[in-house]
């Protein structure tokens, strides 16, 4: 019987005599232990073997059967209740036979497909071969996800409209490599708040009361929500696009410990154009105290704003006003910093004048610049090719810039550079392993060091490989691989999707949100850095924290807004990254938690297993926001249904739970509603001062029993019970890895190797970064 499959294969329809085309082992063991309820009459769970086709060039049908064999592998089929059972030796030559023409049909289908860059790999790879910094992924269309990324060939498609954004955004990339003909004027603005006029020439302050104390030495702010302190004098001198440093003079008064600042940049008058944060500061008390940063103005004509954080607004008289506030002294704004004429015009031209240039000039550029656009070498006839469209422009009379544009333009629109292209055959040559590797760990073009490894051809040697695999997981520019990565994994990307009720949650804030997002990705490198084990994603005794996100956990002793290792007290519900906020965001709304959405991400995410949607007839349990009753009392009636058991006793044991833990992460024994019910003793949220609204609602049940039937209490239980299938584990991270490293769908053929790696790094402790290691080691990643 395959009663277990009732969840996994209860949308598929397939058709054909049974099992056409099978070997006979497979029609046997089917006809056997299968189609007593699998068949054209009773279709238990909507399957009918009966007529299952076994044409595994066909997609849906390879699925089935991969489903089925995945089953039948984990001991899922016949189910303990089937009232029969299946002989080892049977079960293994089916399973053998099985994956084997499973792995041949993959193996058959498996085409080479060309991968195009997706946009955030368009604007690094521009940055860096060109040496400018750019804003320019999101001129471009929208990348789709398949398999949780969006580096994926199949769903990098090119349409009309992609190629005239394309076309844009080379203009885009060469106006800032080239630079604006004349030098921008370069600001040195110092002011103090104090000075602050309208642009009538009015004094400023004349219109805020007394919200703010002037001292002799500048302004006294308050306010963590209103600040009309805007550096209204910097932002009339039309100050044009770049970076700049800014220096304030500044010092906590009224408080024996440190007052948080906060600055913001952009457009902070109006907010109708590009804002962004710069940074949150921790202010000490006393002596004077310069902080300095560097921040990029993306848009002409942008200011900058300091506001306090974590203090109460107060339209009373400030000149005796007793809480905690930031005087601000003198403050300088000094740019753009960049230097004239930009280093990435030189690096360009080199030693050659515009005005003098010729087409042996462009001729020399390109053949230097092609090759490195190209991530290849290039043929004598390719730089004809652009050069022909240069010396065209000449011909007309065109300036040298001009036509130098035109061909480095069609070279930045042409498929050598905007797809990975990667040879049929049995390895992928050293220029396509170069450009594998750096789009995996840097998302981004290859430096030169690859390049000229690629060149000598010793980049596949492995020594050699270790080594610029190691190497590039030390540069900045491995950043990229920890924000793409974490960000789709772990769906980081989504943590501002959506906005908590203020409501039910006046304690979120800005700063608790990017806390969130800082410790996740803090965890993650501290993994990579130190080789720490892949378990420590499941459970860990230490996580990073700032005050503000270690007083959301509850967590007392950590001072400041910077964050710092912190070892967690042992058993604590915290550790790993089930248990933080911005994973217990991400997998919520903004109202309440579903047991089902947090289970469905654990088991695709964590342990590697895929769950099909609900049967279109089947309605949603959805929360009561009136708290009437709870999640679990409604699950339980959906469980009776048997076509949502088998599922279900997956999904919602680990959902339940993680129900301790609220829609922004924080610990709940009860949960909250804004029906009738007692109030909380705190009547404003100390961090945002926000009233506080909600009643304690019904009290959370964590328990539940795991689908071997093993009972947990609560989270710490059910992460011990998760310890003790370790290659699950890291068979389920493995998987995801290779998928965004590879840019492809990994298909039943891919399993051998894939087995042999988790087999190798669990020899080396499950480390982290010896799974890098072992993955560009691999055949898989050496192969197209």
């Amino acid at each position: 019987m395959l009663a277990g499959l009732l969840c996994l294969l209860a949308q598929h329809q397939v058709y054909g005599q049974a099992a056409l085309g099978s070997p006979e082992s497979i029609q046997r063991f089917v006809n056997q232990h299968c189609l007593e309820c699998h068949n054209a009459s009773d279709r238990t769970a909507g399957l009918n073997l009966e007529t299952a086709s076994f044409d595994l060039d066909d997609l849906d049908a390879a699925s089935l059967w991969e489903r089925v064999h995945d089953q039948v592998k984990s001991l899922e089929m016949p189910p303990a209740d089937a009232g029969g059972s299946i002989q080892s030796e049977d079960r293994t030559k089916f399973l053998k036979t099985l994956a084997d023409e499973l792995t041949s049909a993959h193996r058959s289908r498996s085409d080479v497909i060309h991968r195009r860059l997706n946009r955030n790999e368009y604007e690094n790879s521009v940055r860096d071969l060109f040496d400018i910094e750019i804003s320019v992924a999101e001129h471009l269309p929208r990348d789709a996800s398949i398999e949780g990324f969006d580096n994926i060939g199949e769903g990098l498609n090119f349409s009309p409209e992609a190629v005239d954004a394309y076309l844009d955004a080379a203009d885009m990339v060469l106006d800032t490599v080239f630079g604006p003909k004349e030098k921008p004027k370069t600001i040195r603005h110092e002011t103090n708040l104090l000075e602050q006029k309208h642009w009538d020439g009015r004094p400023a302050l004349d219109q805020v009361g007394k919200m703010f104390r002037r001292t002799k030495d500048g302004l006294i702010i308050f306010q963590s929500g209103y600040c009309p302190t805007n550096l209204v004098n910097f932002s009339r001198l039309r100050a044009p696009a770049g970076v700049y440093r800014g220096t304030f003079k500044v010092r906590a008064i009224q408080s024996s410990e440190p007052v948080t600042l906060r600055i913001y940049a952009g457009d902070t008058i109006v907010g109708r154009r590009e804002r962004h944060l710069v940074g949150y500061y921790d202010i000490p008390p006393g002596d004077w105290t310069t902080i300095e940063f560097t921040d990029r103005l993306v848009e002409p004509n942008g200011t900058f704003q300091p506001k306090c954080y974590g203090t109460r607004d107060t339209r009373k008289n400030a000149d005796s006003y007793p809480e905690p506030g930031i005087e601000i002294g003198d403050i300088v704004i000094e740019g753009p910093l960049a230097p004239w004429p930009p280093l990435s015009r030189s690096r360009l031209l080199g030693d050659v004048e515009p005005e003098t240039g010729t087409v042996s000039d462009i001729r020399n550029i390109l053949t230097e610049f092609l090759p490195r656009i190209f991530r290849r070498p290039v043929s004598d006839q390719e730089v004809v090719r652009y050069l022909a469209l240069a010396e065209k422009a000449l011909r007309v009379k065109r300036p040298f810039e001009e036509a130098l544009k035109l061909a480095l333009k069609a070279a930045l629109c042409s498929p050598d550079f905007l797809f990975l292209r990667e040879p049929d055959g049995q390895q992928i040559d050293d220029f396509a392993l170069a450009s594998r590797l750096s789009y995996f760990l840097w998302s981004s073009t290859p430096d030169e060091e690859l390049r000229k490894l690629a060149v000598s051809g010793v980049l596949q040697q492995s020594e050699v490989l270790e080594a610029q695999t190691e190497r590039m997981l030390k540069d900045p520019k491995a950043e990229a691989f920890t924000q793409n990565f974490t960000g789709q994994w772990l769906r980081l990307r989504d943590l501002d999707f959506t906005t908590p009720d203020t409501k039910l949650y006046p304690e979120h804030d800005e700063l608790l949100q990017i806390s969130m997002l800082k410790e996740t990705q803090l965890f993650f490198k501290a993994l990579l850095s130190e080789d720490l084990s892949l378990l420590n994603f499941i459970d860990s005794d230490f996580t990073f924290l700032n005050q503000r996100l270690a007083e959301h956990y509850g967590l007392s002793g950590v001072r400041g807004q910077a964050f710092q290792r912190v070892p967690l007290p042992q058993d604590h519900v915290r550790g790993g990254v089930l248990t933080q906020a911005s994973l217990l965001k991400v997998t919520a709304n903004g109202t309440t938690t579903s047991p089902v959405l947090r289970g469905v991400w654990v088991l695709e995410n964590l342990l590697g297993q895929t769950i099909p949607p609900p049967p279109d007839n089947l309605p949603i349990v959805e929360p009561d926001i009136r708290g009437t009753t709870t999640l679990r009392e409604q699950l339980q009636k959906h469980q009776d249904t048997d076509s949502c058991s088998r599922c279900h006793s997956k999904i919602d044991p680990i959902g339940f739970a993680l129900e301790n833990f609220d829609v922004i992460g924080g610990w709940r024994d009860n949960y909250r509603t804004l029906e009738q019910g007692e109030r909380p003793k705190l009547k404003q949220d100390p961090h945002t001062f926000a009233w506080i609204r909600w009643r304690i609602g019904p009290p959370v049940d964590a328990t539940a029993v795991a689908e071997d039937g093993t009972p947990f209490s609560d989270i710490r239980e059910y992460k011990r019970w998760l310890l003790r299938q370790p290659e699950t584990i890291v068979n389920a991270l493995t998987r995801k890895l290779m998928i965004y490293a590879l840019g492809r769908r990994l298909g039943f053929s891919d399993r051998e190797e894939l087995n042999v790696i988790v087999e190798r790094v669990s020899n080396r402790g499950y480390g982290l970064r010896s799974l890098i290691h072992e993955i560009v080691q691999s055949q898989l990643f050496q192969t197209p």
